[in-house]
Order: structure tokens, then sequence, then C-alpha cells
């Protein structure tokens, strides 16, 4: 990984997201609206589970880029899920591994205004396959949707089986064979 975290930044970056999460339930639940922090309380619960299942798909350095990317400030906001319990995805570390990064690369350089911005990674261990689910506006969106295509057809273990792009959203599945 280009970016080594030390134990006092991973404790730090930790403990703010947690603190974030504790504020927002402190505050409404201080303004009576117990169901809004019900559920903020279940989205962290989802959302600890899901970071789980992804420490579990023994993808030790894809699992901290999807884990910490966020962390960075980068204008796509990188989500990570598991369809089903986690896999055994160790034979495919480094081409996801480094898939992911050049997506990311080119969706964080390809983006057009200021909008919410999203790409999630979703595992499907059944299958082995692995899906990159885009939303937001592009700058050059049938260009930057080639780029990404031309990604996912680089390596010798991914079989691109699935791809569109629609108004502000771009979809790719990608067959993982050894």
């Amino acid at each position: 990984m280009s970016n080594k975290w030390t134990t006092v930044d991973l404790l730090r970056h930790a403990r703010h997201d947690w603190l974030n999460q504790l504020q927002l339930i402190k505050a409404n639940l201080s303004l009576d609206r117990t169901e809004r922090a019900k559920e903020i309380m279940n989205e962290v619960i989802e959302l600890s589970r899901e970071e789980s299942r992804i420490s579990n798909l023994k993808t030790p350095n894809l699992s901290e880029y999807l884990l910490t990317y966020n962390w960075l400030k980068h204008p796509v906001k990188l989500y990570g899920k598991v369809n089903g319990e986690s896999g055994d995805f160790s034979l495919f570390e480094d081409e996801l591994l480094h898939t992911t990064k050049e997506v990311c690369d080119v969706l964080n350089n390809s983006i057009s205004g200021y909008d919410e911005y999203s790409l999630t990674v979703t595992f499907h261990p059944a299958a082995l396959r692995v899906s990159y689910a885009f939303q937001g506006a592009l700058a050059d969106e049938e260009s930057t949707f080639e780029n990404m295509k031309n990604i996912f057809s680089t390596h010798k273990s991914t079989l691109l089986i699935e791809s569109y792009n629609q108004e502000n959203k771009c979809y790719f599945e990608i067959q993982l064979t050894s």
C-alpha cells in the first residue's frame, strides 16, 4: 500500500468516525428524535457488519484500501459490500486492488461539479464476481466509461461480463477466473 498507517493513525481515524456517530445519536436523542437515533444506531451496526465481511475476504491489502479510502477526503466516496457471506478472494487480491485503485483514479479525475459521488464495490463470493457501481455526474461520460471498460479488460483473471452507462450511473461486473 502506498499509505502505511501507523497504529495511532488508525486509532485516530476510527475514534473520529465513532465519535461522529455517537454525537449524531446524542443530538437526536436530545431533540427527542428517538426514531432517528435508532436508525443511526442500526446504520452503524450494519456498517460494522459490512466492514467485518470486507475484512474476511482474505485480501488484507484490498480490505485496508476499501476501509480507509474515505479517510483521505477523495471527491468520490468508496463503499465496499459483500453479497452474502464473505468468501476467499485471495488469489485475485493484487488484480482487484490494482483495478479498484485505477477505477478510483479515473473517477476522481473525471467528476463534474460538486455533487455527491459514490463508487460501490460489491463482492459476490458464491459466483466469484465483483461489481463496480458509480453514481454521479462525469465531465466526459462516454470517454470515462470507455477508460473504465479498458481497465476491466486488461487483467488476465478478470472477464467483463456486464457493463452499462446511464445518466449519472456506470456499472461494471467482472467474473474472476483462475
